[in-house]
């Protein structure tokens, strides 16, 4: 059994293969998880899903580095890694994890991407800005309203992910600091939230690093009825069609949230991975 820092189980399987699964999980989010999935997959291969190094130690890491966590975190005596799936930004991360893996084994992994997202200033601050939404139950409309229109200027401007991530943090950390003791938030509760927020920051930050147009060419891309999620997103800024994209694109009638917990989802997924089978 899997003992390291790096990745979780998620489906033992029989040995037979691994399907990886990278995304950054944290508790409460609003988004379904690659845990409602697996359980929905007719596979004998064994799940894992990446998980990120413990808040606050994170500070500095490049995409490359991120990758070196996973890959080393893989024994070199598991069986064959049949697919890589990602979820929004973990698609970019995806797709170089199996492009590394494919060079030491004889089949390179399929990429399953579900609504991918690029590390770019506007992905940053959309991430931002509906993390700021949640808060409102606890900071006033003016609070939010405030911090967001701070962090769309400093997108509009961005020239670098790294420092418009501090600057996103710091604006989270200011707003945080008071509505969420204002709501009865102890300190260290007040810290643990920010550090979360601050590593997922760095998380979107240093996949900015990849050309994840380039590796997604030879994927497959789940793509959700959300018009402003994953490739629908990209085409309102650039002017490609589908094949320019992805490899293949499959569209289902689920909305971005529920991606990962619909049946339709899982029986695309289960047939995707009967093909390699």
């Amino acid at each position: 059994m899997l003992q390291n820092d790096a990745w979780k189980v998620l489906s033992a399987g029989d040995r037979s293969g691994l399907v990886l699964a990278v995304d950054f999980d944290v508790t409460g989010r609003p988004e379904a998880r690659f845990s409602d999935l697996a359980p929905r997959l007719k596979t004998d291969a064994g799940i894992w899903e990446s998980l990120p190094p413990a808040a606050g130690t994170e500070a500095g890491m490049t995409g490359e580095a991120y990758l070196d966590r996973w890959y080393h975190g893989l024994d070199g005596q598991l069986p064959e890694v049949r697919a890589v799936f990602g979820y929004c930004v973990g698609g970019v991360y995806a797709a170089e994890l199996a492009a590394r893996i494919g060079r030491v084994q004889e089949r390179s992994p399929l990429v399953v991407l579900f609504d991918p997202e690029p590390a770019t200033a506007p992905t940053l601050y959309w991430q931002f800005h509906k993390v700021m939404e949640f808060m409102r139950s606890v900071a006033t409309d003016e609070e939010v309203t405030r911090a967001q229109e701070a962090g769309r200027l400093a997108e509009s401007g961005a020239t670098d992910l790294g420092a418009l991530s501090e600057r996103l943090v710091d604006l989270f950390r200011q707003t945080g600091e008071v509505a969420f003791a204002r709501a009865g938030l102890d300190e260290i509760r007040r810290a643990e939230l920010f550090a979360t927020f601050s590593s997922f920051m760095t998380y979107l930050s240093a996949a900015g690093r990849f050309d994840a147009l380039a590796r997604w060419s030879s994927a497959v891309a789940i793509t959700s009825a959300s018009p402003t999620s994953g490739l629908n997103g990209i085409r309102t800024h650039l002017a490609a069609d589908e094949q320019e994209l992805v490899a293949r694109e499959i569209r289902v009638q689920v909305e971005h949230a529920e991606l990962l917990r619909s049946d339709e989802v899982a029986s695309v997924v289960n047939d995707l991975l009967l093909e390699i089978s």
